[in-house]
C-alpha cells in the first residue's frame, strides 16, 4: 500500500462532477432574503451566496449576480438587510427567486409584512428567525457577480429560533430555512455534539473509534426510522390517528409520496396539498 496520499486512487464509488457544481456543494446554510431600498422603492431577493468575512470589525460578504435589480439597489444605497426566513415562508422564498424587482413590486406581489429597521432604510421582513442590518464598505466585481462587503450595524433575533446558536428543540415552524439548491430546502432537526480526544489519548485511535460509533448510530437511527415509517403506514391504512412528530427526523415530501395519507388522520405535519 502506497503511503503517499497524492498517489492513492480515489475510493470506489467517488464520482467526478462539473466544476459548476462547486457552488451547489457549498450550499446547505440558512437561506436569506436580501432587502434593499433606493429612492422610495423597496426590493427583496432570496440569496444563498453570503459569508462572514471578519469579526472585528464585523463584516459580511454577499455575492449578487451583476444583472440583478438588487445589485443595482445595493450599489446605490450602500446598505442591505439579511432576513433569515423560517419554514412557513418556504414558498415565498421560492416564488421571489423567479421575479425581477425592476418589473414587479415583489412586496406587493407577495404581501409580505415588514417593519422598520434600526440603522438602515431597507425593511425587515416579519416571520423570520434573524435579521442583520449592514452598511456597504466595499464593492468588488468578481466574474459575473458583485461582492458587497457589509459592515454589520445591527443584529436582531427571534429567541425561539436563535439563542447563541440555532435552536433545534423548539417548534419546527420557528427554525431557519436551509437552501439545498433548486427548489429543495430543509430545516435543522438534530444537535450533534463533538467530543475531543483528551491529552493522554492517541487522537488517531480515538477519532477512528468515534467515527465508527457515529456510523453505527446513523445506521441504527435509519433502521429505527424505517421501522417507524412501516408502523405509520399500517396505522394510516387502518384509518387511525397518527403523529409523525414521533419520528426521529422530519416527515418530508418523499415520505408523503411513499405513503397514502388519505385514509388516516395525520398530526404534526400539514398534508401534501397544503404545502404545494
Amino acid at each position: 500500500m502506497n503511503d503517499d496520499p497524492l498517489l492513492r486512487p480515489a475510493p470506489e464509488g467517488i464520482e467526478r462532477r462539473p466544476v459548476t457544481m462547486a457552488s451547489r456543494v457549498l450550499m446547505g446554510g440558512p437561506v436569506t432574503l436580501v432587502t434593499a431600498s433606493w429612492r422610495g422603492k423597496h426590493n427583496v431577493m432570496p440569496l444563498g451566496w453570503y459569508m462572514p468575512l471578519s469579526s472585528q470589525p464585523p463584516l459580511i460578504g454577499i455575492s449578487i449576480e451583476q444583472s440583478r435589480y438588487t445589485a443595482e439597489m445595493v450599489s446605490h444605497s450602500a446598505e442591505f438587510v439579511l432576513n433569515f426566513p423560517t419554514r412557513p415562508l418556504i414558498h415565498h422564498v421560492q416564488y421571489l427567486g423567479g421575479l425581477r424587482g425592476d418589473e414587479i413590486d415583489k412586496f406587493d406581489a407577495t404581501q409580505l409584512e415588514t417593519y422598520t429597521p434600526t440603522h438602515v432604510t431597507a425593511p425587515l421582513i416579519a416571520g423570520c428567525a434573524a435579521w442583520i442590518e449592514c452598511e456597504v464598505q466595499e464593492v468588488m466585481p468578481l466574474g459575473d457577480h458583485i461582492l458587497f462587503v457589509g459592515l454589520v450595524v445591527a443584529v436582531h433575533v427571534d429567541p425561539r429560533s436563535f439563542d447563541e446558536r440555532w435552536v433545534l428543540d423548539g417548534e419546527e415552524e420557528s427554525r431557519a430555512l436551509h437552501y439545498l439548491g433548486g427548489n429543495a430546502y430543509s430545516t435543522l432537526h438534530r444537535l450533534l455534539e463533538a467530543r475531543m480526544p483528551r491529552d493522554f489519548e492517541a487522537p488517531e485511535r480515538i477519532l477512528r473509534e468515534r467515527m465508527a460509533e457515529e456510523l453505527e448510530l446513523t445506521r441504527e437511527a435509519r433502521e429505527r426510522r424505517e421501522e417507524r415509517l412501516g408502523q405509520l403506514e399500517r396505522e394510516v391504512e387502518r384509518g387511525n390517528v397518527v403523529d409523525v412528530s414521533e419520528l426521529e427526523v422530519g416527515f418530508d415530501i418523499e415520505d408523503q409520496e411513499a405513503i397514502d395519507l388519505s385514509k388516516g388522520v395525520v398530526l404534526g405535519e400539514a398534508p401534501p396539498d397544503e404545502r404545494e
